[in-house]
């Protein structure tokens, strides 16, 4: 399909949903020409290992006149969703609503057949932020942490945000969400921790969030290495959901639950 006019841009992204949270996958800008390979998710979730349907198409703009991307701004990648694609102010054109924004405008555009993949949604963890429930009667107090990461060699302290050390029975509990983990040496030179998202403890389910605010990789795997341990936990990281046993043996060798690993090869 070859466009030639604004309308039928316009129609072509309002049928594919403006490409909101889609992707685009390859920019290739040879002497054949520009092609940009860009597309959606139609069925299935983000989740790790579950069964997902992708719709793509291959751009290729005849009589460019101005083309702003940058290599260094954006790299192509199914993994990640851009906000979406608009049309350009004036003429015929596209707006790609990336991390940053770039654009092309053209004489006509050529539109291939859309390409249906069936595929799973790969994983990826979070080197920043864990979500834990776990079956729990009350929530582990200031204390508790001080102790627990103690047997692991590490001496810490509770702060808010850029604030001294605050001593353990002055943090509030039960709900000490917005306050830090920090350890003493790095109180004084740093502003933030492992920082408490949100905590809650409901008919016996306890739920945390902990965010790495400056990334001590040591001082975070070792708590998730912690929580792992609580009874029948449950550990969100990126888009996979462990069990507290999976997670610590992910922990360690770097393998997902079985569940992930079998599918890996139609990735």
């Amino acid at each position: 399909m070859n466009i030639e006019n604004r309308t039928k841009l316009e129609e072509w992204l309002d049928q594919n949903y403006w490409f909101e949270d889609g992707f685009i996958s390859e920019i290739n800008d040879s002497k054949n020409g520009l092609e940009i390979v860009v597309g959606y998710q139609t069925v299935g979730t983000y989740v790790a290992g579950e069964k997902q349907e992708l719709k793509e198409f291959s751009l290729k703009p005849n009589g460019l006149m101005n083309w702003t991307y940058k290599k260094e701004q954006f790299s192509p990648t199914k993994e990640y969703c851009i906000n979406g694609i608009d049309l350009t102010e004036k003429g015929i054109g596209l707006k790609f609503d990336t991390e940053s924004v770039f654009e092309l405008t053209c004489e006509s555009i050529e539109i291939s057949e859309p390409k249906i993949t069936q595929t799973y949604t790969k994983p990826w963890i979070s080197n920043r932020e864990i979500y834990i429930t776990a079956t729990e009667k009350e929530v582990p107090t200031a204390n508790y942490w001080i102790e627990k990461l103690g047997e692991y060699g590490f001496k810490i302290g509770f702060r808010y945000f850029a604030s001294e050390l605050i001593q353990s029975e002055k943090v509030p509990y039960p709900d000490y969400s917005g306050y830090f983990i920090q350890t003493l040496n790095k109180i004084s030179e740093t502003q933030k921790g492992l920082f408490f998202k949100f905590i809650s403890l409901e008919n016996g389910e306890l739920r945390i969030g902990i965010e790495n605010g400056d990334e001590n990789k040591e001082l975070f795997k070792t708590i998730q290495s912690i929580v792992s341990d609580w009874t029948n936990s449950k550990i969100n990281s990126g888009n996979v959901e462990f069990t507290g046993k999976e997670f610590k043996d992910f922990l360690e060798n770097g393998k997902y639950p079985e569940r992930i690993e079998k599918i890996k090869n139609v990735w």
